[in-house]
């Protein structure tokens, strides 16, 4: 009788274990499947979201080209803040989310590539950038810095850096030397911490260095940096004068009376009324998935509209780029 009782215990034991093995087995299995189930729908929450990102870049290259058949029309090609492709924290709903659209003119801002262009009086930019720098309060030795990491040799300016300076830096990199390419760039710069760079990035870009400021959309701190003699209030008086439909031609700001005498330094740099780079700041949300796109657009003579560039992911651009002077 003890003998069958033991066969039973251990038939039970067998039992157990064989439910528990089973339990384990289905509960791998459910715990599996759901997170294969949740790694999909991440996935695909993003691809949507990514292609309501990449729409809202068509709708922005969509604005530019029409812009450009409007001014073919009325035989004024100008860029001005009062057109319709100025678009300034605009949300759009859609179904399961929604699109926050910021485009920026590009030619608003100082290019960071003239500060080495070749071909192009270096030293009119350099006291240009100072005088950028002074007005934020910040250290003017960046603007060596600068040069020395875009321009095409290993030779160190008094207050600047090249590899030799940067190698010894944690971590350790090499100078570009090349023109930026993306603004994230300025961020390797000696002497360009957090601080600089949320100061700086909204008020400076990287373009080719054939750019040109636009005097319709320039902001006030570019003004400002231009000469010495432009006062606060000759500055008001530019932005004031453009608000409407701004400057068709450039003779038509050096009318101004408040520039009397003043408009020197207009000749002095690369102005126009138009322009040809935008960036469209997306930020795209389906669910629970947002999905962040940067591009830079270039519109050609003809009106047409390129993608130049892509940036994909939060960055501080989101912030710094509706940051209001």
């Amino acid at each position: 009788m003890r003998s069958v009782n033991r066969q039973r215990g251990v038939a039970l034991i067998y039992v157990l274990l064989i439910f528990a093995m089973i339990t384990l087995m289905a509960s791998q299995m459910v715990t599996s499947l759901w997170l294969h189930t949740e790694k999909n729908t991440h996935y695909l929450e993003r691809i949507q979201a990514r292609h309501l990102a990449m729409g809202a870049e068509q709708y922005v290259a969509l604005l530019l080209e029409q812009d450009a058949e409007d001014d073919r029309k009325k035989k004024k090609i100008m860029d001005h803040e009062s057109e319709r492709w100025n678009i300034q924290e605009v949300g759009y709903a859609v179904d399961q989310g929604d699109i926050e659209l910021v485009i920026v003119d590009e030619a608003s801002r100082f290019n960071l590539n003239w500060l080495a262009a070749q071909g192009l009086d270096g030293q009119r930019f350099d006291g240009m950038f100072e005088k950028i720098l002074q007005n934020l309060e910040l250290n003017v030795q960046i603007t060596s810095a600068i040069k020395d990491w875009i321009d095409h040799d290993q030779e160190p300016l008094e207050t600047g850096g090249e590899d030799n300076h940067y190698l010894v830096m944690e971590p350790p990199r090499r100078t570009a030397n090349a023109p930026f390419v993306s603004l994230s760039e300025l961020r390797l710069v000696q002497g360009v911490g957090s601080l600089e760079f949320e100061l700086l990035a909204p008020l400076v870009t990287a373009l080719p260095d054939s750019s040109r400021i636009n005097v319709n959309t320039a902001l006030p701190e570019v003004f400002r940096a231009l000469s010495d003699k432009l006062t606060e209030g000759d500055v008001e008086a530019i932005i004031d004068a453009r608000s409407a439909e701004g400057f068709a031609r450039l003779e038509d700001l050096a009318r101004l009376p408040a520039l009397k005498d003043k408009t020197v330094a207009f000749k002095e740099v690369p102005l126009d009324v138009a322009s040809q780079y935008f960036t469209a700041y997306i930020k795209a949300t389906y669910r629970d998935t947002t999905f962040y796109l940067k591009t830079l657009m270039y519109r050609n003579a003809e009106g047409q509209v390129q993608i130049a560039g892509r940036e994909i992911g939060p960055n501080g651009y989101w912030v710094s780029a509706k940051k209001e002077s």
